[in-house]
Parts: structure tokens; sequence; C-alpha cells
């Protein structure tokens, strides 16, 4: 009987120090962990650094093999992220770190360029966020998984996902979630050929990161804007994104981050002309990825720097630099393809500046037959039927993203509602109170006009933007099917617009746009709404009685414009025009469009400058 008792004492004793000792270790991990939580948005890498220096320490911790598995991919640490991902898994963690976890996994199969199996990963964590019933959560998870679906050019799927976002809006707090929504939307805008809409987007999404102080997603939001300001030849403001994406990769020690904005903005540079500065910061970016042995962006830094290097006359330098692409031509890709052959161009311009003239023609010849080559594998690879199953898929998707914005306004004027009756009830408390709200109200109301005139109006032409000429067709259409009334769109474009910007320059190329913008406004008056729908391509809806009346108006305009006189423009400025003629039958005002757009093709193949209608 002593001896149980004795047993039993011991036992207790034993438990107690047991207990003491987990106490004790679970006291001293808590504030490191929690320093980890404090830093990892504003300095990612200081928070990594944290992580490993406690997983020594505490190598079973779950929480410290969570953070571990959130924080490597940060760094393109796809393998061990995937390694404490999975190991995480088989603790016991809570539903809101699952979540994370099976993103990491996602990620790890983007990397490994795996598709099913990153679809599979972002539906579990879609899943575990749900679970959580946490609407940042699941908005966040949600919109990851719609930037996905566009990268791959699912986008009807994409925008399901968004729809689902958007019905969560009004319970959202949380800068992360709002920006990665934004984020996607961008690249749905992006994928559809609505680069106005990408901007405006990625805007809002860059003023969420900054509210969650996520200085590393900050980075890549302003690298993202840059390289649709570069598509949009709007290099100022690409080159000042690329510096910011620089600056935000240094706050959070992404070394990798700096050397592609360095590579961007001696991309920008080099467009602007502006070859001193493109090689100062390419010549950067060069060692960065020699150090990180990054390959594929050695290709496109030292195509770009043999071309800074050829136009500052750095003959030796240039030849070096293509010699260098040349030693990577076993590592080619078909996104690098673009490089290697405008490489020779810049080839025969070196040996043309070095006067050797036979190895100029030579490799001239050479980069004239595998530019046609490589263009004409574009055009195979796009079949005229395909490449119109494309545009009406385009079309049919300007419908759902008027639907998707109309939603986000619907969201936004509430919250605007919200603050307005807030202030309403506050200017009820002074007549001072009272006059500062009345001016500040209608100092908003200015705002919001001068807003709306952005939004809806093309910067350069003046005219209505895509997206306003589509809500104006899509109303006009409404009435159409009511009244069974007449309705004409015309779509035209300018010929050969290509050639007056390769010629004369992009200068002069706005120059004629706006000059025929203008010729349009004074010739249809405000009456009959014309917009850009994008490039040198037009939209105008007629208010023409009957078909001949509308061509006969289309055919002034067409004349008006082939009068236009361009100072020092050599080249006659035409046009050519596409009419089309709602129809009952028509189930969509894209049914029309497309209509106008088949008869601008058919007017461009039978010699240009012409109407034809359908």
């Amino acid at each position: 009987m002593k001896q149980s008792i004795a047993v039993l004492l011991f036992s207790l004793c034993l438990c107690c120090t047991l207990s003491v000792s987990a106490n004790t270790a679970t006291t001293s991990i808590s504030p490191k962990l929690k320093a980890i939580e404090s830093v990892y948005k504003a300095d990612s890498q200081q928070a990594l650094i944290l992580a490993k220096e406690l997983i020594t320490e505490y190598p079973d911790n779950a929480e410290v093999i969570t953070w571990l598995g959130r924080l490597y991919p940060i760094f393109s640490e796809f393998e061990l992220g995937y390694e404490y991902a999975n190991k995480a898994l088989t603790l016991n963690i809570s539903a809101y770190d699952k979540t994370y976890m099976y993103l990491t996994l996602a990620d790890y199969y983007q990397y490994k360029q795996n598709t099913q199996q990153q679809f599979e990963y972002l539906e579990q964590a879609i899943e575990y966020a749900k679970k959580t019933e946490d609407p940042n959560l699941i908005v966040e998870m949600v919109s990851a998984y719609s930037n996905i679906l566009a990268d791959n050019n699912r986008i009807d799927q994409a925008m399901r996902f968004m729809s689902q976002s958007y019905e969560l809006i009004d319970s959202v707090t949380s800068p992360d979630a709002l920006s990665t929504m934004y984020n996607a939307l961008c690249n749905i805008y992006l994928k559809t050929g609505h680069t106005d809409g990408a901007i405006e987007a990625m805007l809002k999404s860059i003023d969420y990161v900054i509210q969650s102080g996520n200085t590393q997603q900050l980075s890549v939001a302003y690298y993202n804007l840059a390289d649709i300001y570069i598509s949009t030849n709007d290099y100022e403001k690409a080159i000042n994104a690329y510096k910011n994406s620089d600056k935000y990769s240094r706050e959070s020690g992404d070394i990798i981050g700096i050397a592609y904005a360095y590579m961007g903005m001696g991309r920008g540079y080099l467009q602007a002309k502006n070859y001193k500065q493109a090689l100062r910061v390419l010549l950067d970016a060069k060692q960065r990825f020699l150090s990180e042995n990054i390959v594929e962006s050695l290709i496109q830094i030292y195509g770009d720097l043999a071309s800074a290097q050829l136009h500052l006359k750095l003959y030796d330098d240039a030849q070096a630099s293509l010699s260098d692409l040349s030693a990577l031509s076993s590592y080619k890709t078909e996104k690098s393809a673009y490089t290697y052959i405008q490489s020779m161009n810049t080839q025969a311009s070196l040996f043309f500046a070095l006067n050797k003239f036979e190895q100029a023609y030579q490799a001239q010849k050479n980069y004239t037959e595998q530019l046609k080559d490589y263009h004409q594998k574009q055009l195979d690879a796009s079949t005229e039927s395909a490449f119109e199953k494309l545009k009406n898929s385009i079309y049919a998707k300007d419908n759902q993203l008027l639907l998707l914005e109309n939603q986000l306004k619907k969201v936004e004027l509430d919250k605007h509602k919200k603050q307005t009756n807030f202030l309403l009830i506050v200017s009820l408390l002074s007549i001072c109170t009272a006059v500062f709200v009345t001016f500040i109200l209608s100092r908003n109301i200015k705002l919001q006009k001068q807003l709306d005139k952005l939004a809806t109006t093309d910067y350069l032409t003046g005219l209505y933007n895509r997206r306003k000429i589509m809500a104006i067709l899509s109303e006009r259409f409404i009435q159409f099917k009511k009244s069974k009334d007449v309705l004409y769109v015309c779509m035209f474009d300018l010929d050969l617009f290509k050639k007056i910007n390769d010629l004369y320059g992009h200068v002069m190329g706005d120059r004629v746009l706006k000059l025929i913008a203008d010729c349009a406004i004074k010739h249809f008056g405000p009456e009959q709404p014309i917009g850009r729908y994008g490039g040198e391509e037009f939209l105008i809806i007629l208010n023409s009685e009957n078909y001949q009346a509308a061509y006969a108006s289309l055919e002034q305009f067409r004349a008006a414009v082939e009068a236009i006189q361009v100072d020092g423009l050599f080249e006659p400025v035409t046009i050519s025009l596409g009419l089309s003629e709602a129809s009952v039958s028509d189930l969509y005002q894209t049914d029309i469009i497309q209509r106008a757009d088949t008869s601008l093709y058919e007017a461009k193949k039978s010699g240009r400058n012409r109407l034809c209608g359908n």
C-alpha cells in the first residue's frame, strides 16, 4: 500500500513538472511568434529570419512550421514552402492556417507548371476559407482563384468567381482581400483587352496594399502596373512604377524583385530612347540575374543591352552582349524567341555601323526571313475562323464586365450613401458644421463629375471610351427591342495606321487620331454617339431614319476624312467603314457589332478607303 502511494505521489510530481515545463515553453515562444506576425507584412525578410531561428529551437511547433510554409514562397523558395506546408497539414492547425497552407501548395504547383494540381489545391484553400466563415479570407481566396483562372484564359469561370467576391464585399474590411480582388479584376480586364479598366483596377489594388503595409506585395503590384503602362506606350508612368517596385523590393529585402524592377526600368528607358539610363539600370539588373543564374531574364537583358549599347555607339560592348545572348541559345523558349529575332536586327545595324556591308546585308536578310517565319507561325496558330471566335468571345465578355462593374458601382454607391448620411447627421449639431459639410459635399459632387467624365472619356480623342459607348449601345439596343424601330451601328478604323506610327512616330499617330475624332464630332454632332473602341478603331451609333440615309451620311464622313490635310504627313489619311443594321433576331448588342466588324473587314480586304454595309 505504501509503495502504491509513493508511486502515485511520484507520478503527480512528474506530471506537474512536465506541465510547468510545457507552460514555460509556450510562454517563452509566444512573444517570438507575435514578433513574426507584427513584422511579416512590412519586412517579410525579417519575419523569415525570425521563423528560421525559432524552428531550430522549436522544430515541432505547428505555428512556426505554418509561418515557414507561408513565408518561403514569398522569396521564391517554393520547394521549402511545399515541404513545410505539407508538414503543417499533418499537425493540429486551424482552418485559417490550412487555407494558407493549401495556397502555398497551389503556388508550388504553379511554379512546377502543373495547372491541374494548382487548381485542386486552390479549391481546397477556398473550402477551408469558407469553414472559417471569415468574409475577408473567403474573398481573398476566391479572388486569387479567379486571378489564376484568368491567367489560364478561363474567363467565364473567372468572372463567376469574381461575382462571388462582389456578393461578400459589404462584409470585407481586410485591405489584403480587397487588393487581391482588384488585382484579379485587373487581370480579367487585360485578358479582354480593356487596358483602361485594368489600370484603374490595379491602382485601386495598390491603394489597398498600401493600407495593409505589405511592402513585398506592393513591389509586385507596382511592377504589374508598369507592365500595363508599357503596353500602352506610356513610358514615363511605366518607369515611375518600376521605380516604386524597386523601392518596395528594397524595403522588403527582395533581391530578385529589385532585379526585375531594374530590368523593367531598362525596358522603359529603352523604349523612351533614354539610352544612357537604360544602359545603367540594365547593367545593374544583369549582375543581379547573373548572381541568381536566372537564364530567362538574362536572355531579355542581353537583347536590351545590345540595343542600348548600339545606340550609344559602344560597338564592342554591343557585340559582347550579342555573343552572351548567343551562348544562351540552348535555353531559348517560345517566349524568348522574339528576343533572338530582334537581336539579328541589332547585329545587322552593328555591322552597318562598322562598314561591314556584306555581313550587314546577310544579317538583315536573316532577320527579315526569321521575322516573316515568326509572324507566319503566329498566323498559322490563329486562323481567321479562330480569330473570329476569339473576337466573339471578347464581345460576349463586354456584357459580363458591365454587369460586374454595375455590381461594384452599386456597392461603392451604398458606401457613399452611408458616408453622406453620417455627414448630414453631424451637420445638425451646429450651423458651422452644416456650412462645412455643405462645402465638402459640393466639392465631392464637383470631383465626382470630373471623375465620371474621366471614367467615360478617351483622354486622347475626347470621344467616349469603350466602356461608355458599349453602355450607350446597350441602352439603345433595349429600346430597339421594345420599339422595333431602326438601329444602325458603324465601325471604322484608320487605314495603315501602323505605317504612320512607324514612319512618323507616335506623336504624329496621336495627332491623326485626334483630327479624325474632331472630324467625326463635327459631322455627326452630339446626338449620334461616337466612341474609341480600341487603338485606331471607332464605333458610331447612328440616328438615321433608314439604311440609305445612314449609308449616305457615312460616305460623306469618309470623304471628309480623305480631305484632311496634316502638316508634315505625306501619306494620305483614309478610313475603312463597316455598317450594320440591328435585327429583331439579335440576342445581344454584340451581334450588331460583329456584323459591322465583318463589313469593316470586307472594306479592308477589298482595297481600304471604302464603306461596306451589312
